[in-house]
Order: C-alpha cells, then sequence, then structure tokens
C-alpha cells in the first residue's frame, strides 16, 4: 500500500490557513470600513473675519492703500486710514480729507500751542495731533459757557505739560471750528469722528476714555 507523500498531506492545511486568512483580512476590513462611515465628517476650516464695524460706522472696510482696515470696536464713525504721511503745507491745500474735521491722512509735524486754542485748527495741525492718540473737541458756537464745561472736562484728562502730552497722546485740545454744523461739537481721534447736537458729558467722557493715548488705534 502507497504512502502519500509528506507534500500532498500538507495541502489540506495550506489551503485551511489561506481561507482562514483571507476572511481575517475581509472582516478586518468591513470593521474598518464601517467605523470610517460613522465617524463625523470634519467641520470645513473656519475664514479668519475682520472684527465687525462699529455701530454707526461707514464707509469702506480697506485702507487707503487697498489692504484690509483693523477695525478696532469703540465710540464714534470709522474712517479708513489715509495714512501717515507728511507733506508741505502747500501740498496739503490739495488733499481731499474723508470726514470733516479730519480722521487721518498727510499732515505737518507741528503741535497745537496749547490745550485750549481759541482759533480753529489747521486740518494738518488736527491730523498730527491725532496721529500721536489724542482727542480733539471742537465746536462751532458763541458760548463761552459750553467752552467751560469742555474745558473742565478736558483737564481732568490733561496731567501733563502740553507739549509733553501732545507727544505722548495724552492731551485732550478744545479748539472752535466752523466748519462742522452750527451749534454742534465733534470729536475726532484717529479714524474716528463723533458728531453731539449738544454737551453730552456721558458720550464726550467715553469717547475719550476709548481713544485717549490708544497707540493700536492710531497706528492703523
Amino acid at each position: 500500500m502507497t504512502q502519500p507523500s509528506r507534500s500532498s498531506s500538507r495541502w489540506p492545511l495550506v489551503a485551511v490557513l489561506l481561507i482562514v486568512g483571507t476572511f481575517a483580512v475581509y472582516v478586518t476590513h468591513i470593521k474598518k470600513t464601517e467605523k470610517e462611515s460613522f465617524m463625523p465628517p470634519s467641520p470645513p476650516p473656519v475664514p479668519a473675519t475682520q472684527a465687525p464695524l462699529p455701530s454707526g460706522a461707514s464707509g469702506s472696510t480697506q485702507t487707503a492703500e487697498g489692504g484690509p482696515a483693523s477695525l478696532i470696536p469703540g465710540p464714534g464713525t470709522f474712517y479708513p486710514s489715509q495714512g501717515h504721511a507728511h507733506w508741505e503745507e502747500d501740498r496739503l491745500k490739495t488733499f481731499a480729507y474723508n470726514s470733516n474735521p479730519p480722521t487721518s491722512g498727510p499732515h505737518e509735524e507741528v503741535f497745537a500751542d496749547g490745550y485750549l486754542s481759541t482759533k480753529p485748527l489747521s486740518k494738518a495741525i488736527q491730523v498730527h495731533l491725532l496721529e500721536h492718540g489724542n482727542v480733539l473737541i471742537q465746536y462751532h458756537c458763541t458760548c463761552p459757557s459750553l467752552v467751560k464745561k469742555l474745558s473742565d472736562l478736558s483737564r481732568s484728562f490733561d496731567t501733563y505739560n502740553p507739549q509733553m502730552a501732545m507727544e505722548m497722546g495724552k492731551a485732550v485740545l478744545i479748539a472752535p471750528n466752523p466748519t462742522i454744523g452750527k451749534n454742534k461739537i465733534a470729536l475726532t481721534a484717529w479714524t474716528r469722528l463723533e458728531i453731539l447736537p449738544r454737551y453730552n458729558d456721558q458720550a464726550i467722557k467715553a469717547f475719550i476714555t476709548a481713544w485717549l493715548g490708544n497707540e493700536r488705534n492710531s497706528r492703523q
């Protein structure tokens, strides 16, 4: 009687092992597929967004150079920066500022004579003051009582020598301005303007507190 060879006797075992291995791979694949099908999809990346315009803001959200404006929430209407260029007086005469009173743009490197001016300040000087972080309060009326109120309020913020304060961006300055509406008060900081129909202690203090010495705002 002929004995079966060893190699032929191993084939059934090899076949079984192949079947078992194939089945194990198949089961593993099915489980992986089912697991992936129940996984929630990854959320899409959230795009970067600009800070919203403050209440009452107007104008473009682009700077004069074409880049996105760095909007900082706070009181007043936002006007896009027109830059920080230093120009001579003759060249400034033809420049059109995007707000009245101006809130940014080319200017002279000249400060005011003191905290309280009895004469209107030129636009070029106004912008230079704002560039340093100062706040201007301008009025259009013959109103000594209002001027006194404004002066008294500004003194609570003006704690330095005027020239030092202006350089540091710590000055609140008062001046007449016949170009704004009659009996109106204009509050300006760099890229910010708020027009008040009458004296409002709370609104003026809020504007000054927000923008006086605000380096981040004045760098826009």
